[in-house]
């Protein structure tokens, strides 16, 4: 069963993924009930547990790393995901390249960022560095690029956004940093990273399937179904597009500045992945298909991210330096 092995959160991924937008509308009163904010709070809490606290603040030593990935999120990403959209202006219908401009807005992933970094071997400290300031940033960050590009007005209150982020990203990794001051906690979180990281991949598997059924909920009361197949082709290649090149751009940029694998890997992820939960809420504003380039680029990244990451890892394991050229 090595197949099963190396690929077990592939083949689970994509399982909830599809059950959870074909069945998105019959379960979606049934999982509204589950704490979501908990889970993110809970994955936040399992990714930082096994970093000591000068992992994180090594970061302030890579500035140019963080500085970097965080670029690629707030200022390259937006201008980009417009340029595509205007190239495929006539096979995208107006609200799609709408919702690819807002994918491509909203901040990094709360999570899935640092632990697909550390399911790479990559530097987490600096996806989790990114995590943090992209979606803190994002009350300023949103709006203006969609008023930039579409001249609109977003309802968004940005405190409550800043201290409902807060609670999920911020306050677990300090609690984190609490509990490893007692030696016994910490030695655990250090001798059982591996199983830790696991446990935050479930947590990943359980936050996609709760976003995809509240997407294939409100997927059901759209016009999805009159979107032909070419449509549908477009706007997948346009997600995937936008997303390889922004992980193609950090992977190569990163290099240019003498980054070592496990920065640049953390530098690639963190700068190209997107989160679903604020984007989906943004994306209901602007109604009908505006959501759909939302929930693509968001299953694209994690199916194409966990490729790239297994293919890349074998290739370094055996380098204690953890450096690679190319």
């Amino acid at each position: 069963m090595p197949l099963l092995q190396r690929h077990w959160f592939l083949i689970l991924l994509a399982a909830v993924l599809g059950v959870g937008l074909w069945q998105g509308p019959v379960l979606a009163s049934d999982v509204a009930q589950f704490p979501r904010g908990w889970i993110v709070a809970s994955v936040m809490l399992l990714t930082a547990l096994p970093m000591a606290f000068s992992q994180i603040t090594s970061v302030v030593r890579r500035g140019p790393a963080v500085g970097l990935a965080v670029l690629l999120s707030t200022a390259v990403a937006p201008p980009l995901a417009w340029f595509l959209a205007w190239l495929l202006g006539r096979s995208l219908p107006e609200s799609l390249g709408t919702g690819l401009l807002i994918a491509a807005a909203v901040p990094c992933t709360l999570a899935s960022a640092a632990v697909w970094t550390r399911r790479g071997g990559g530097n987490d400290a600096i996806a989790l560095a990114v995590t943090l300031i992209t979606n803190l940033a994002c009350f300023v960050v949103l709006p203006f690029w969609l008023w930039f590009f579409l001249r609109a007005t977003i309802e968004i209150d940005p405190l409550g956004l800043s201290k409902r982020l807060m609670l999920l990203v911020v306050v677990p990794v300090i609690i984190a940093q609490l509990l490893r001051r007692i030696p016994k906690i910490a030695l655990a979180a250090t001798n059982r990273k591996r199983e830790l990281s696991i446990a935050a991949q479930v947590g990943i598997l359980a936050m996609v399937f709760l976003g995809a059924v509240s997407a294939g909920e409100k997927l059901a009361d759209t016009n999805a179904g009159s979107v032909g197949i070419s449509t549908w082709f477009v706007l997948l290649a346009a997600v995937l597009a936008l997303h390889l090149l922004l992980f193609a751009l950090g992977w190569w940029l990163s290099k240019t500045i003498g980054s070592s694998y496990p920065d640049r890997l953390a530098i690639a992820l963190a700068g190209s992945q997107k989160t679903l939960m604020i984007g989906l809420d943004v994306a209901i504003g602007f109604g009908g298909l505006a959501l759909l380039p939302m929930v693509a680029y968001h299953g694209t990244q994690l199916v194409v991210d966990t490729l790239l990451v297994d293919q890349l890892k074998p290739r370094v394991e055996g380098d204690p330096k953890g450096h690679r050229g190319a």
